[in-house]
């Protein structure tokens, strides 16, 4: 009976040593899309987290908060985000667009990050949180989406 109660006893603390281990090895940011014009927060429908380049992005889908996503990563460095509507860090003058910006995990956990909004100076900006990654972004305009969906073809050019 003794021999029974140690090795449960064992197998439990060996359980929850395991699961500590990989709790710990886990971490969670949250992702907040802000609409760059106006200052409120989007609803994010689509977004694509990737730990590297060669990795096929993971969908996430927004949790208890509309307004945002939580994103685990397990012993990330660095991640890109791509999503639906357009980024406001980017020069609006450039044809192509720009690559994915990667984000800092360890820089996110420790200060937080907030991305630069160029789609409106009226906007105050966010004040980073730690934990969290801001990204201004705005929605796409017709002519963007033309391009976008038709081969690439923009009829508005």
């Amino acid at each position: 009976m003794l021999a029974t109660n140690l090795r449960r006893t064992l197998s439990l603390a060996a359980a929850l040593f395991c699961v500590a281990t990989v709790c710990s090895a886990q971490q969670t940011l949250r992702v907040r899309l802000i609409n760059g014009k106006n200052g409120k927060a989007l609803t994010p429908t689509s977004i694509r987290v990737a730990t590297t380049p060669a990795e096929k992005p993971r969908y996430l889908i927004p949790a208890a908060d509309p307004a945002s996503v939580l994103v685990y990563l397990k012993s990330a460095a660095s991640f890109t985000v791509t999503q639906q509507f357009v980024r406001c860090d980017v020069d609006p003058k450039s044809k192509d667009g720009a690559a994915p910006a990667q984000y800092s995990v360890r820089d996110i956990l420790d200060r937080g990050q907030v991305s630069a909004n160029t789609c409106s100076p009226k906007v105050p900006p966010i004040a980073p949180k730690p934990g969290e990654l801001v990204l201004y972004v705005r929605h796409a305009t017709p002519c963007e989406l033309s391009k976008d969906h038709i081969n690439g073809v923009n009829f508005c050019n």
